[in-house]
């Protein structure tokens, strides 16, 4: 069986979940099985899990440049209809959304990891504004979908109205490593609160910082640690100075091993936003032994079940008292280690990708 990737997501993003997905399956699924043989066809691509993976790959990497996002469709569209006729797949699977897809007769496979833009279409602005129609069509023409959380599921068939019948939940894995305890890095005297990903309109940043601000046991004692979403912008910056707290807020850019030794030094992890498709750094915080507290929202509780510590994210005064409650407990943090280190258990790139490989084989 042999299953082609496309080149979609490879020509949007140099780094990201959705492309690492993408990665992993590529490479796992040869290993899981000698009758499975993966391709990811993207003639040419900008992405860097790609350029330093085993996987097999049609193409080549350039440097990423404006307007990506009209040049490289047309160009990869074309580079890979020649391979395509040579080499037809058994499995077509698809990274992402896009109007017009490769003319293949293999069985046409879609993962949606969210449906972020259709909750919250006002967060959107750009060629981002174009991703309802693309996905909609997108998922009309596939065979069957992949959903990466329940919560994703019943989303596709609220806003979709796609049949039941033609989605499967299949969880993602954890791609961190082990804490790594040579890594080195300077945290300062005062414990920290980590806070990771974007910090824009649904990750409800703001109402984090607000609920931190408000707090004079967190204020005195504890610091905030952002990590990745690029450096704080001046509308942050005197966001963070009217509250207070700029000098207790920093930001860090920091590779997976950084990101691990963070997390395991961590007093707590904090996940407030208003919706995510699947959340990886619940699991990521889980597995590297960090307390966790999360919003109600979106798939969270699906993810993280009894191992989190959940808040209203739209209660600041709740979000407070639960980071409290957490930080003032060394016994309540120590069985949110334990909870989080049996609930990350559940979520393996084994079982995704076995469950991947059972979906193919039952649609060839």
């Amino acid at each position: 069986m042999h299953v082609i990737y496309d080149y979609q997501i490879f020509a949007l993003q140099e780094m990201g979940g959705i492309s690492r997905y993408f990665v992993e399956l590529a490479r796992r699924l040869p290993n899981y099985s000698d009758e499975i043989k993966t391709t990811v066809l993207g003639p040419v691509h900008i992405n860097t899990y790609l350029e330093s993976s085993p996987v097999h790959t049609v193409g080549r990497k350039v440097a990423s440049f404006p307007g990506k996002h009209h040049v490289l469709p047309c160009i990869n569209r074309i580079g890979g209809r020649g391979f395509l006729k040579k080499q037809p797949p058994d499995i077509f699977h698809e990274t992402y959304y896009s109007s017009i897809s490769q003319p293949v007769r293999a069985p046409r496979i879609l993962t949606v990891c969210d449906m972020i833009h259709e909750r919250f279409p006002d967060q959107f602005h750009g060629v981002d504004l174009q991703i309802p129609a693309l996905k909609k069509q997108a998922v009309t023409r596939a065979d069957h979908v992949i959903a990466i959380s329940k919560s994703t599921r019943d989303d596709l068939i609220r806003y979709l109205q796609v049949a039941p019948d033609k989605i499967t939940v299949i969880p993602l894995g954890l791609s961190l490593d082990t804490v790594d305890e040579q890594v080195d890095f300077e945290v300062g005297d005062r414990p920290y609160l980590l806070y990771v990903g974007l910090r824009e309109g649904v990750k409800n940043f703001q109402r984090f910082i607000t609920a931190f601000s408000r707090s004079r046991l967190l204020c005195s004692d504890f610091d905030v640690f952002c990590v990745g979403g690029g450096g704080f912008t001046a509308d942050e910056e005197l966001f963070l100075r009217s509250l207070g707290v700029r000098e207790q807020v920093r930001h860090l850019q920091a590779d997976d091993s950084l990101l691990a030794a963070l997390y395991a030094h961590a007093a707590l992890f904090v996940y407030p936003s208003l919706y995510e498709g699947f959340g990886l750094p619940l699991l990521e915080a889980m597995h590297c032994g960090c307390p966790v507290t999360c919003s109600t929202a979106g798939s969270m509780p699906e993810i993280a079940g009894d191992a989190a510590l959940y808040f209203d994210p739209l209660n600041e005064e709740e979000l407070r008292t639960v980071m409290e409650s957490v930080v003032q407990s060394q016994e309540m943090a120590d069985s949110l280690r334990e909870r989080g280190h049996e609930r990350e258990k559940l979520f393996s790139w084994d079982s995704c990708v076995a469950r991947t490989a059972a979906l193919y084989r039952s649609k060839i």
